[in-house]
């Protein structure tokens, strides 16, 4: 097989570490060619008690923290020029410099550029419902899976004008429910004056039978962990858990095939499975 290439298509500085940082480090470790495609500096994010930012410089702040993330984890970067459009029904939902303010064909069009650009294999976003129906996640997996389609077709013409590519598999990533119940549970215990105390896990995540394929990664947990710990104005998940339950809760990375359609039953254990 040809040299193996794996895009990586996230809205904000962390979605990556936090998410996949597992997945990118295993690939990159292998040999694999792995970009990380980034939307927007997460300029609407919070800011981390002790971290030196302000909300005028904070989406700075956060490519900068995004850059060593990466570099961390052995992948490149790609960055797109749009704002953060925060949390659904804040204000900066309506910025027209918001991601989620950007014409369709625009963002598609930039995303298979990229795709024309590096040649991928494989490519990875968010489920339809981002993880937790967050806007610019749900943006960034819609623009993401029609530039999937269109980078292969020869009708298509992409901004910068490249030869068409045909990615081969496309996933969309997220958490099982079973996961994220129990990381509520457990977060509970420790902290049981917290801000998730009355959230329901039944809108988190995916269900556990939803997902087609299963990534043992558990020797690269410190590397997701040191990756994430890049992302200082953000905080990390792993600062929640004693560092002996990291290995546990993030042994496995988990996602789904949505193209090509996969067979009843399919149990993948590799990306490039197929291939």
């Amino acid at each position: 097989m040809e040299q193996r290439r794996l895009m990586l298509a996230f809205a904000h500085p962390d979605d990556e570490s936090h998410l996949a940082g597992s997945t990118i480090a295993k690939y990159a470790a292998e040999g694999a060619e792995v970009v990380v495609v980034i939307t927007t500096r997460g300029e609407a994010g919070e800011i981390a008690p002790g971290v030196d930012a302000t909300p005028e410089n904070l989406g700075e702040v956060r490519e900068a923290e995004l850059r060593a993330s990466v570099k961390v984890a052995g992948a490149s970067l790609e960055m797109l020029n749009y704002r953060d459009s925060g949390m659904a029904g804040t204000p900066e939902n309506n910025d027209p410099r918001a991601f989620v303010q950007a014409p369709e064909q625009q963002v598609v069009g930039e995303l298979a550029e990229l795709m024309r650009k590096h040649r991928p294999q494989v490519v990875v976003t968010f489920d339809e419902n981002g993880g937790y129906g967050h806007p610019d996640h749900i943006f960034i997996s819609k623009t993401t899976s029609i530039a999937f389609r269109e980078s292969g077709n020869p009708e298509y013409s992409s901004p910068g004008g490249l030869k068409p590519w045909s990615p081969l598999k496309l996933y969309y990533m997220a958490f099982p429910r079973s996961r994220i119940k129990r990381f509520f549970e457990e977060y509970r215990k420790m902290k049981p004056d917290n801000d998730i105390t009355n959230a329901d896990p039944e809108t988190f995540g995916v269900p556990d039978d939803m997902f087609t394929t299963q990534l043992k990664v558990a020797k690269y947990v410190p590397v997701r962990r040191e990756a994430a710990s890049k992302h200082r104005s953000q905080g990390s998940p792993f600062d929640v858990f004693p560092e002996s339950m990291h290995e546990d809760i993030f042994s496995v990375d988990h996602l789904i095939l949505i193209d090509p359609t996969p067979a009843p039953g399919t149990a993948e254990t590799d990306l490039f499975e197929g291939i």
